[in-house]
């Protein structure tokens, strides 16, 4: 390292320096500038998407308990399109699969339950899906499959649900011994005052008693 003796000597190194490092300090300064700013217009238009994103699925759902059926859908597709990387994507896609399952569309239905469980991080959404998927596999006459989506799940919340239609799977199938464990599984996990234990019991007395 070089030790200037005199202060003319200082301000000359100093000058020299400055000359040759200049534009590199100078495009430094003026790119974390930009980096704050870009940040800060990157937030800024995260939040208009995701509000965007809700008042769509918002008017979608106003749509729906209004009985506009088509304008509901046209919506839906919207956000699907639009906001598909939003957590308002896999809700529309289970509202659509409500529409076109009251409309008859299995097959619809069924597309946008599978897309709603691959698309989700959202547990409660994964096992809504994945409830409603299996209810329709049923009612097609795939209780197999059904059983084998159920299957291992970690329900958590959702386990009495999903013993219930385990329960009205394997009533389907004939095994009726299986069909009353889930039963009665299902009503062991719910409240004493659930609004579901009624259907369940119903479902359990309609098997008769265990030989």
């Amino acid at each position: 390292m070089e030790v200037y003796t005199t202060e003319e000597q200082q301000v000359e190194a100093i000058k020299k320096w400055w000359h040759d490092n200049k534009w590199s300090i100078i495009g430094g300064v003026v790119i974390g500038i930009a980096a704050l700013w870009g940040g800060r217009l990157w937030l800024d238009n995260q939040r208009s998407y995701g509000e965007a994103a809700s008042a769509a699925y918002q008017v979608m759902m106003e749509r729906m308990e209004g009985g506009a059926v088509e304008e509901s859908s046209q919506v839906g597709a919207q956000i699907l399109g639009q906001f598909a990387d939003t957590p308002y994507a896999a809700l529309a896609s289970l509202a659509m699969a409500k529409i076109k399952a009251d409309g008859g569309d299995l097959v619809a239905a069924k597309s946008h339950l599978r897309w709603a469980l691959d698309n989700t991080e959202q547990p409660a959404v994964q096992h809504e899906a994945r409830l409603r998927l299996a209810r329709i596999l049923l009612s097609e006459g795939n209780g197999t499959e059904a059983l084998t989506l159920l299957n291992g799940v970690a329900a958590g919340s959702f386990e009495a649900a999903y013993e219930e239609v385990k329960g009205d799977i394997h009533a389907a199938s004939g095994n009726i011994d299986l069909a009353r464990t889930a039963f009665r599984h299902a009503l062991d996990l719910l409240e004493p005052a659930a609004p579901a234990r009624q259907l369940l019991q119903m479902k359990l007395d309609d098997l008769g008693e265990a030989s």
